[in-house]
């Protein structure tokens, strides 16, 4: 899954009825859920947004798609996916969770960062056994695409000190709380901006495809992602 953040709250946006997807009434939009991620998507004001929200959003007018968003915690949304609750999700379609109640598009719509940061020297981790028995500052909430489980594992002997946000997270690192912090890379920018700190240094860890994953119980699922897929393709021309 692309990362989860903190501070998880709800907001609903209902687009205009530019024509629906066979199986919808007028009634039942699509229904797209999130998590807390700025600013990939996230909740300001009540409203949804993000960049990824505001993508969707474009493609699901240019295909006449109505719907509605919702931001919930991680389980819930993976859960609700299983279940045909909500019945889009933009993120990594590795999630155990969702193996065998979703479909997913064929290609991403996006990639994420994540970087390694360190303050004076950048941290040198490529693959997640490179923090064993290491301290690491990591965002409550994120999954870092499967990474967290690992550094959870008391086996791996790695000190997760949690942060809210990213603010707090540079605040730990510069307190010495941990030589290394774990962070997507425009969060991490936006929360530098017109703040830099001194000696902070980064490495890339990895990069994150994003994909459409659609409910297999939500109605007309297969006609819902190629609409879909279709939308993201063109825009990526």
């Amino acid at each position: 899954m692309i990362g989860h953040g903190s501070g998880w709250c709800t907001g609903a946006l209902v687009a205009t009825l530019l024509g629906l997807l066979p199986g919808f009434a007028a009634a039942d939009p699509v229904k797209l859920g999130y998590v807390e991620f700025p600013p990939y998507t996230q909740t300001e004001g009540g409203q949804p947004k993000g960049s990824l929200i505001e993508a969707f959003g474009k493609v699901a007018a240019e295909e006449g798609i109505a719907f509605t968003a919702e931001s919930v915690p991680a389980r819930r949304l993976f859960q609700g996916l299983a279940d045909g609750e909500f019945h889009v999700f933009l993120g990594i379609r590795t999630v155990k969770e969702l193996e065998g109640t979703t479909i997913a598009s064929a290609n991403p719509i996006g990639r994420i960062e994540l970087n390694a940061y360190g303050i004076g020297s950048a941290p040198v981790v490529t693959r997640k056994e490179d923090l064993a028995g290491k301290a690491v500052i990591v965002l409550t909430g994120y999954s870092y695409a499967g990474w967290r489980v690992w550094m959870d594992d008391p086996a791996n002997k790695v000190t997760v000190v949690e942060a809210r946000t990213p603010d707090q997270a540079v605040n730990l690192l510069q307190a010495g709380r941990a030589p290394v912090l774990l962070q997507y890379s425009l969060p991490m920018a936006q929360a530098l901006a017109g703040k830099p700190v001194p000696d902070l240094a980064s490495a890339p860890v990895s990069a994150i495809d994003i994909f459409v994953v659609v409910s297999k119980k939500a109605p007309g699922a297969e006609a819902l992602l190629a609409k879909l897929e279709a939308g993201f393709a063109r825009r990526a021309k």
